[in-house]
């Protein structure tokens, strides 16, 4: 797939340098735990699991389907059985996503809806990486591009699963900065899991974490530059200091 590209001085806009935002999804522009919980107590109620909140965040936050089912799913389950687990899954979180998004709206990150209209406005680029299936993760940035007019600044969606490697692996990453035409100098990731912010250090990548499931502690601890409670922290000082490259190098924790 070509590099999708823009208009230099689009790119740079008022900040002098390009800068690129590479956003996770699920617990970074939208509040999706809840929904996902629900979805694996029905599923895996069958088979004898009780998805208890610390059950959910071992065994399934920040993970791609793939290793979740495979651990999960009796031995005897092939490929095509667990292939159709991660199909039922998407198509459950979908109905259930889309109910609620009619009810009251996406279940947005407090502030998104400014941040994306103050970045767009300074210049900067977007592209949303996820771990999430496809309907999933489409469901999700549709609900936002029609309630939030700045949201049209994502211009594209990376599927882990759609990757040699989902995250933890940087390859999502890697892809789409290989998509936007961007170096990971140019890009600062929003995460808010430990395989999210792993795959981001590990493509190189600043990384900052959104407190919507993690403390700051925490966050710090695992390799994050900066920690936001919300997307009100993202003013306009601190997108500068990212676009002149001021925020600590990205080191993966030993």
């Amino acid at each position: 797939m070509p590099a999708l590209t823009r208009a230099a001085a689009q790119a740079s806009g008022t900040l002098g340098r390009s800068l690129t935002f590479l956003l996770d999804i699920d617990g970074t522009l939208v509040h999706t735990d809840d929904l996902y919980f629900r979805v694996f107590q029905k599923l895996l109620q069958p088979f004898g699991y009780n998805v208890t909140p610390d059950f959910y965040k071992a065994n399934v936050h920040g993970k791609v389907d793939s290793d979740v089912f495979s651990k999960l799913m009796p031995d005897d389950c092939g490929p095509t059985e667990l292939l159709d687990m991660s199909k039922k899954k998407d198509a459950l979180f979908c109905e259930l996503f889309r109910e609620q998004a009619a009810a009251c709206g996406p279940p947005l990150l407090t502030g998104l809806g400014e941040a994306l209209g103050r970045a767009k406005a300074l210049g900067v680029r977007c592209i949303a990486v996820t771990n999430a299936q496809r309907g999933a993760a489409e469901a999700c940035i549709a609900s936002l591009r029609a309630l939030i007019p700045a949201a049209d600044i994502i211009e594209g969606l990376v599927i882990g699963a759609e990757c040699k490697r989902a995250k933890p692996s940087p390859d999502p990453y890697l892809e789409g900065m290989r998509l936007l035409g961007v170096t990971a100098e140019e890009c600062v990731v929003f995460e808010d899991s430990r395989s999210g912010i792993r795959a981001g250090l590990a493509a190189g990548v600043p990384v900052v974490g959104l407190r919507s499931s993690l403390g700051d502690e925490e966050l710090r601890g695992l390799g994050c530059a900066v920690s936001l409670a919300d997307w009100h922290g993202l003013d306009d000082e601190l997108i500068r200091q990212m676009a002149e490259r001021k925020l600590p190098q990205a080191q993966v924790p030993t």
